[in-house]
């Protein structure tokens, strides 16, 4: 999303804030945001398209903050999985999101509420394929099954919590809780037959989710762009050079890419370049994860 864009994008979120989706146009927008009507329908084709856009940048900036905690750990270590999942909960309050779902869900507008649908299905297919990676391939057909027990705990948990004033319960609180009780469960999905969805239809489903897909050339570019629009330090520009070199070999060496991106980041840290750095490391991440 270019500048201009996510300007927009964050002017109407606010608007959204203040008076709510509904009461908000598509004339409010582009008067907050400066901008003429032309241009707004150059990047949304209707104020739904934007509320989209809204979800989108939120999943974004929780996928690149994900990525970054499991850079260079086990993938099997629970608590770095706890810590991934109370990232979205943490992001949706601090942003309002949660409060835009509420009203979408409250709202009779159908396409809105697929929106809302679709995003919920893809958190679903994340911590699905992160389960997998914790508790073994064997969980695999049950994996969607085990995520979606997942989230209806924590959720129903932390709605509880609050509706009997317990202020001092927090996400990452209901996360450990719950992933004493997960262990039976993926047992019994696994050894017990306890599965309801079937896992043939859920590969179907999987096939059949639109998400767009990552491209290597247009990831190898953005490196290259770092390199040529910034002043580079010696050690930032051998791990840029050395990414560029393993991303554009024929057969991809996954290990040594994930070996490089770890101290990328460190070489990044702390610098007026880190955020872009971070967002180059996590579409090289996510592009490694469509692969598989």
């Amino acid at each position: 999303m270019n500048k201009r864009k996510k300007m927009v994008v964050d002017h109407a979120k606010a608007l959204f804030l203040e008076k709510g989706i509904q009461q908000t146009s598509i004339q409010d927008i582009i008067e907050r945001s400066g901008i003429s009507k032309g241009t707004f329908y150059n990047y949304f084709s209707s104020k739904n398209e934007c509320v989209a856009a809204i979800l989108q940048q939120a999943r974004s900036e929780t996928d690149l903050n994900r990525h970054e905690i499991q850079l260079g750990k086990d993938d099997q270590d629970i608590n770095v999985l706890i810590q991934q999942i109370t990232i979205l909960s943490r992001t949706n309050e601090q942003q309002g999101i949660s409060g835009m779902f509420e009203e979408i869900m409250h709202s009779g507008d159908v396409e809105l509420k697929k929106v809302v649908l679709n995003y919920r299905l893809l958190e679903i297919e994340w911590l699905a394929g992160r389960f997998v990676e914790v508790f073994g391939h064997e969980l695999k057909p049950y994996a969607t099954e085990a995520a979606v027990l997942y989230y209806a705990m924590h959720q129903h948990l932390l709605f509880t919590a609050k509706t009997m004033n317990q202020r001092n319960t927090n996400a990452e609180q209901v996360a450990q809780s719950v992933f004493l009780h997960l262990r039976y469960i993926i047992n019994n999905l696994v050894n017990e037959g306890a599965a309801v969805l079937d896992p043939e239809k859920i590969e179907l489903y999987k096939n059949n989710m639109k998400q767009e897909q990552l491209n290597r050339e247009e990831i190898v570019i953005l490196y290259r762009d770092l390199i040529a629009n910034t002043k580079l330090t010696k050690s930032q520009l051998e791990l840029t050079e050395g990414l560029i070199e393993e991303l554009e070999r024929e057969q991809l060496r996954e290990s040594i890419i994930n070996a490089l991106l770890s101290p990328f980041m460190d070489a990044f840290r702390n610098t007026t370049l880190y955020n872009q750095a971070k967002e180059i490391m996590g579409l090289t991440w996510s592009y490694l994860k469509q692969r598989q």
